[in-house]
């Protein structure tokens, strides 16, 4: 058998690369997409953190404020307590009676800011007499009293008070007997208040004034009014 000669292969022919696309064409997916979706989630989580850190400061505010406002007043109070003390501490120093000093001498009672002057005086205490008589309808609380206006002035003689008595008429209208009687009963309480160790010269007696008469009963108030005269820059209020 006649062997056939061997025809040669021939390569594929690959065409020319077009000059127009790089050898890569086309090119690969890109990651550029992920990168800008990260990009958007974080900027909308961000914005979120943001409203919502706005919103829970928004709720919040209010209570603040409220603590605020009472810590204010709270400090307010404070503040003006304080000046009270520092006034009273003033006058104390100065020529003026305090609430502080009618406690020393007794009178528990007599609390900050009480001692309130009207006109330069301070209605103090009532002394009452029985009906037609200079005899205290309560004697043991009239020496008590003027025990403790003695009192008050020897632990006060530096300043600036005095006292004023002023009785009333057991009528209807004045007449002679009447104020008489009237004159008579604070002259009583005068001589009390001077055996106590208050001087004679830092009590004055003034004219009588006619009781609120009783129809009811013909009786009106049978008293004696001691007045402490001070300065009025001395008041507490």
């Amino acid at each position: 058998m006649q062997q056939q000669p061997e025809v040669p292969s021939t390569p594929p022919i690959t065409p020319p690369p077009n000059p127009e696309f790089p050898q890569n064409y086309p090119p690969k997916k890109s990651k550029l997409w992920l990168w800008v979706t990260l990009a958007i989630v974080g900027v909308l989580a961000t914005i979120g953190i943001v409203v919502a850190i706005v919103l829970v400061s928004n709720k919040t505010t209010p209570s603040n404020n409220t603590n605020i406002s009472r810590k204010e007043a709270v400090k307010s109070k404070d503040e003006k307590k304080n000046e009270d003390k520092k006034q009273n501490l003033a006058k104390s120093d100065s020529k003026c009676l305090t609430s502080a000093d009618f406690r020393k001498a007794g009178y528990g009672y007599m609390k900050d800011g009480y001692f309130t002057l009207s006109d330069g005086k301070y209605n103090f205490k009532n002394v009452f007499f029985n009906a037609d008589s200079t005899q205290y309808t309560y004697e043991g609380i009239a020496v008590d009293e003027l025990a403790k206006l003695g009192s008050l002035y020897k632990s006060n003689s530096q300043k600036e008070f005095s006292i004023e008595l002023v009785g009333q008429t057991y009528e209807s209208s004045k007449t002679s007997a009447g104020t008489k009687l009237a004159m008579e009963r604070a002259d009583k309480v005068k001589q009390g208040l001077v055996s106590q160790g208050f001087p004679e010269n830092k009590i004055i007696i003034s004219e009588p004034k006619i009781a609120s008469h009783d129809n009811s009963d013909d009786t009106a108030d049978r008293n004696v009014t001691i007045y402490l005269v001070v300065p009025q820059e001395c008041s507490e209020k």
